[in-house]
């Protein structure tokens, strides 16, 4: 707990100091507030935890402050600290939503079902499979528009509708690949990342309308943002609304990286790093023109160590590869996180990652509380959130979780542990995030859910799924 509560004013940005005084603990800080936290005895259940203002004056209490968990002990202690919440709240993708690859499968069950009348897609927009929709992302420079016109050559993907975000007033990009796809969309209303909340999910529902109609057809869709888009509200976006993620599915994203100049734009810019962080796959391009350093290929596995890195030079590439979602290769890479913690460079006031592992397995609902504590403290901080958990309750089949800053998808349960480690690997990709705040706080999440079941103030579940609802 003692190094929890550190942990969690490093996060908050205050300055103080934590102390341990006969098993309760003293939080100091540097503008002369001092508060008591102690564990609740037997009389206060099902208070777990209390916490008490100490009155600079005289020393005395203040009045109790109840927490019947470690969650509600941090918030409580952030609002006594005066310490504005970060987080947007815990926001959980639609069962089946984009990404669980468990939604094309699921789509030929629901398709035929009537849709609700206050439904804001028209029963005329349902279609029987999701269609797919790949992100491509990268700075400025590295290749992207280039890239989608092999892709666009490449016969296996000649039924593309390409969504085209350009910064500036003449739509360049949108004149070269124009010649390439008869269903090109451009969007004229600025920065992708910027307009995303209305023109991006607009034009995704009039393609899928037009398409209906008989004006254009498309077996899927690609996006290339703007080399200046944070990619994250892209993603955010296609999780979240209920009539795209009924009928899309995000199936890829891919990062360019420009092998000559990469590594002096991930320092500069941390809008390259955002791109790298939120990546499925990395593309490094012109490496025909020269081999990619060492340093570079550090930097993208400390940002992201999950995302395979794939070369574009001499032609060779295989595109199929690249937008063809793998769950098991996916399954795969998290469990093949580097969990050395001091292994990966750190990075100063930018993004880095973290990442452990855990052989105790997880109750479902401490994974809950967990998923929610994140964004609540962390709030911006936190870019990406991957990995597989070992749920106390279904301990054969692994959890995969995926989330994007506030929203995660609804986890998607593996039929069986790639690989013979069989316990929990998590990996968490932020910015000025201390090192072992989460593991600390899903330890600590953990014992609480745990202790509570012993006293008898909280009843174990059946199932996962049960405790999941």
């Amino acid at each position: 707990m003692l190094g929890l509560i550190k942990d969690s004013l490093l996060l908050w940005g205050v300055w103080g100091r934590c102390a341990s005084t006969e098993g309760d603990l003293v939080v100091s800080t540097a503008f002369g507030q001092r508060v008591l936290v102690r564990r609740g005895n037997e009389s206060e259940r099902p208070a777990r935890w209390i916490l008490q203002v100490l009155e600079a004056k005289d020393g005395r209490l203040g009045p109790d402050r109840p927490a019947g968990s470690i969650v509600g002990l941090l918030g409580a202690l952030r609002k006594v600290l005066g310490v504005q919440a970060r987080g947007q709240g815990l926001r959980i993708a639609a069962s089946g939503g984009p990404a669980s690859p468990a939604r094309a499968a699921a789509a030929q069950t629901t398709s035929s079902r009537p849709r609700n009348a206050d439904s804001s897609v028209s029963s005329s927009l349902a279609s029987p499979l999701p269609t797919s929709v790949s992100v491509v992302t990268g700075f400025l420079g590295s290749g992207k528009t280039t890239f989608i016109q092999k892709v666009l050559r490449d016969l296996h993907f000649s039924r593309t509708a390409v969504i085209v975000n350009e910064f500036g007033e003449i739509g360049l990009d949108h004149d070269v690949l124009a010649s390439s796809s008869d269903a090109l969309i451009k969007l004229s209303t600025g920065c992708l990342c910027c307009a995303i909340r209305s023109d991006l999910v607009e034009t995704l529902l009039d393609l899928h309308r037009r398409r209906a109609d008989g004006e254009v057809d498309f077996d899927r869709i690609i996006i290339e943002t703007s080399g200046l888009a944070d990619p994250v509200p892209i993603l955010q976006s296609l999780m979240m609304d209920k009539a795209v993620a009924t009928l899309f599915v995000l199936d890829r994203v891919l990062t360019l990286v420009d092998a000559v100049h990469g590594l002096e734009t991930l320092r500069k810019h941390v809008e390259a790093q955002r791109q790298i962080a939120v990546a499925g796959s990395i593309l490094l391009t012109k490496t025909d023109l020269v081999t990619p350093s060492t340093a570079l290929l550090d930097e993208l596995s400390a940002l992201n160590p999950n995302a395979p890195h794939v070369f574009g030079g001499h032609g060779a590439l295989k595109f199929d590869e690249l937008f063809e979602r793998d769950v098991s290769r996916d399954a795969r890479h998290a469990m093949e996180v580097l969990v050395a913690r001091d292994s990966a460079p750190r990075h100063s006031g930018g993004i880095e990652t973290i990442s452990f592992t855990s052989a105790a397995s997880i109750p479902a609902l401490a994974l809950t509380l967990f998923l929610q504590a994140l964004v609540d403290q962390a709030g911006d901080r936190l870019l990406r959130v991957k990995g597989l958990v070992q749920v106390a309750e279904m301990p054969d089949q692994p959890a995969l979780v995926h989330g994007v800053q506030h929203v995660f998808a609804v986890p998607e349960w593996l039929d069986a542990w790639p690989g013979e480690q069989h316990h929990t690997r998590l990996v968490f990709i932020g910015s000025s995030i201390p090192r072992c705040w989460p593991e600390r706080l899903l330890k600590a999440i953990a014992e609480d859910v745990l202790d509570a079941r012993r006293s008898g103030l909280v009843e174990a579940p059946r199932s996962a799924i049960t405790a999941s609802r």
